[in-house]
């Protein structure tokens, strides 16, 4: 791994699902990658969610700065809930890996109950095709008929701080119900546990070439 791209359909979902990886790559010297498809912008009344997309903007790029990433400013992003699997956005998507020389991906788990990860899980999966290692990620808290089973851990004890300090820079309805974040961390707690270290993201590869 050497050059990472972590894509995500919302600004939060690279902080969420590979926030501590991120950081960890970057400490080794690794060129870290983020990539965001849609604008994030979201009024759900029925469960009183609202999120604006200039306030995700520049909370996102605080919390890149954080994690030590680079941010891709320049992809023109979907409006929320209006991403669908196209030829053109897939092409847009694979035209960045190839330009960035990007042998890592870090994708949304395709079983998932939001219907943006779903679609970005479909464009990545084709897109990074040619890449050495493709690993998929959960950022939220459904329950789903297959659950992610992570079969890959990486130890981020010594970035969980860095993690924390990302999340927090995102404000308002981010951090679903005040329960996301915390859930999250939780999470990474338990699969720190069973891998006998302190905090681990758990991933499930699509591919990896060793």
């Amino acid at each position: 791994m050497n050059n990472i791209l972590i894509i995500g359909a919302h600004y939060d979902d690279a902080e969420l699902g590979c926030g501590g990886t991120a950081a960890k790559l970057v400490s080794q010297g690794k060129k870290v990658y983020k990539l965001t498809l849609t604008n994030n912008e979201t009024n759900f009344n029925q469960m009183n969610i609202h999120v604006d997309a200039i306030s995700s903007i520049i909370q996102s790029a605080k919390a890149s700065a954080i994690l030590g990433i680079r941010e891709i400013v320049e992809f023109k992003p979907i409006q929320c809930c209006e991403l669908f699997y196209n030829t053109d956005i897939m092409q847009r998507v694979e035209r960045i890996i190839f330009d960035l020389n990007i042998d890592t991906v870090f994708m949304h788990y395709y079983d998932d109950m939001n219907q943006d990860h779903v679609e970005a899980s479909r464009i990545c999966k084709t897109a990074s095709r040619h890449c050495r290692n493709v690993l998929m990620y959960h950022s939220n808290g459904y329950i789903l008929q297959q659950q992610l089973n992570p079969t890959t851990f990486i130890d981020i004890s010594d970035f969980i701080d860095k993690k924390l300090s990302a999340l927090a820079c995102y404000e308002g309805d981010h951090n679903r119900f005040n329960k996301l974040f915390e859930t999250v961390i939780e999470r990474n707690h338990i699969w720190g546990y069973a891998n006998k270290v302190e905090y681990a993201e758990g991933f499930l590869p699509l591919k990896m070439l060793l």
